[in-house]
């Protein structure tokens, strides 16, 4: 039986390994030249640029993630893998203060700048704490989130939203540790199992980065039989003339291809607006697109500099304050600058990374400029970024250059993402703990996979749509 999957992300590349094993036969059309969807990166002036991991649930090898990334070539025990001392930290003025993986340190140095905000501070550690334990056996968001356990420990972080639980505490400091990683709408709930997943050993990187740990899981995908057709975008799905079974697929050529099941690997709004008719829309999915602050979504603006070994003053992920900047329609104040160091042993130089978070609104003022003024836009902000590190950290003084930037826009353009989002709906604390189904309501051959459908996206929740539908469902 023939299986067309639509999109060579890491949802179709698990679908597609799985359907194998079952005797299918599969081929992947992707839109680019290279497998892997958003979990990819590129080369500038000999340098990689890391377009997508910040930390991978699944490298605890004794986890159920750990299991899939090992069943589709992922990982293996013998992978590098990396981890630093904390999660990421917020400095204010000349104060600093971390996450730690070692969660009494992060008491511990808490405690010391403010002895007023114990409660809260307690709160916050005996609950990432617990959930840490929790993780070894459970792994996964989804399913923890269903367990008495979740209700008993995290309910009030469920409840709360990032802004307002950094307004629970008292100290500058604290409030900024808080509300600095994550758009102030998420649910805080979030940041307390992404915080306990890095300090349960389970949250490191992959040391070759995501476009090798996609290529690891295409060569699975292929050793297994598996085809993959690139720049072959595929534009529409035919159906019979009762609207109930999918016969081919249309590409971008004009080409038809016939099979007889279909998997959409791809963005659900691409997959209900352009591939097939939205009435096939599942209502899960509608909702979520009408109420936009139950759901937001955000995307993000991204700065890559070259930066001399011994003379880069970051380490792992940090937070701090700039003279205030706009980035599309947004007045920043604080900066996220990740590096990328443990990817360039060899090399004199090594990558850092701005990170700023984008609106819809952003998004719209992107797609507004002309070619000329979007490129000229984007190259103006960069260069105003780099000056503010330059001032700030006098040793990148002529050792600091922009080797890239990019905005939503790409990621709409190169992986069809809905307003550039590629974490899919934010998770707020008025979020409803629902999935979008595997199946189309209608239709008695196509599927959908993809890291929309939980509640909850990332690289983990990509591999399991796909995985979990091809194993369940096919």
């Amino acid at each position: 039986m023939k299986l067309l999957i639509i999109g060579g992300g890491i949802s179709g590349l698990s679908a597609g390994i799985r359907a194998l094993e079952k005797g299918y036969s599969v081929d992947i059309y992707e839109k680019n030249a290279n497998a892997g969807g958003c979990c990819t990166g590129w080369e500038r002036d000999g340098y990689y640029i890391d377009n997508c991991m910040h930390w991978l649930t699944g490298t605890n090898y004794r986890t159920k993630t750990s299991k899939i990334w090992k069943k589709i070539g992922a990982l293996s025990e013998t992978s590098n893998l990396y981890q630093g001392e904390y999660f990421y930290k917020s400095s204010l003025g000349s104060s600093e203060i971390a996450l730690y993986t070692d969660l009494e340190k992060t008491r511990f140095e808490m405690l010391k700048i403010s002895p007023i905000d114990k409660k809260e501070i307690n709160s916050f550690i005996n609950t990432v704490k617990a959930l840490t334990k929790m993780l070894k056996k459970e792994n996964y968001l989804r399913d923890s989130l269903l367990t008495p356990f979740y209700y008993f420990h995290l309910i009030k972080y469920y409840r709360l939203s990032i802004g307002e639980l950094a307004e629970r505490f008292t100290h500058p400091l604290l409030k900024a540790l808080f509300s600095d990683f994550l758009p102030d709408t998420y649910s805080s709930s979030f940041l307390v199992y992404a915080y306990a997943t890095f300090a349960s050993g389970d949250g490191k990187v992959y040391m070759e980065g995501s476009k090798a740990f996609a290529e690891n899981i295409l060569k699975t995908y292929i050793a297994k039989g598996g085809k993959i057709h690139y720049n072959e975008e595929i534009t529409k799905i035919i159906l019979n003339d009762e609207q109930t079974t999918a016969t081919a697929v249309v590409s971008k050529k004009n080409e038809i291809i016939t099979c007889d099941k279909i998997i959409c690997a791809c963005d659900p709004f691409y997959t209900f607006n352009v591939l097939l008719p939205n009435y096939f829309m599942p209502t899960s999915y509608k909702d979520k697109l009408i109420e936009r602050k139950k759901y937001p979504i955000y995307s993000s603006y991204h700065i890559a500099f070259k930066v001399k070994r011994d003379k880069n003053p970051f380490f792992d992920t940090t937070l701090f304050e700039i003279p205030a900047t706009t980035i599309g329609k947004r007045v920043i104040t604080r900066l996220m600058i990740k590096d990328y160091s443990y990817l360039y042993k060899t090399k004199e130089s090594t990558i850092v990374q701005a990170f700023i978070y984008q609106t819809e609104e952003d998004y719209d003022y992107w797609a507004s400029l002309s070619k000329d003024d979007y490129d000229k836009k984007k190259e103006e902000i960069a260069s105003k970024i780099k000056d503010i590190l330059v001032k700030k950290y006098a040793c990148l003084k002529n050792n600091i250059e922009v080797l890239d930037s990019w905005t939503p826009l790409t990621f709409n353009k190169y992986y069809n993402a809905y307003y550039g989002a590629y974490m899919g709906f934010s998770f707020t604390n008025k979020s409803k703990l629902d999935k979008i189904p595997h199946k189309i309501k209608g239709l008695d051959n196509v599927f959908i996979a993809s890291s929309w459908q939980s509640f909850v996206s990332g690289l983990p929740t990509a591999a399991s749509a796909g995985y979990s539908l091809a194993n369940n469902i096919l």
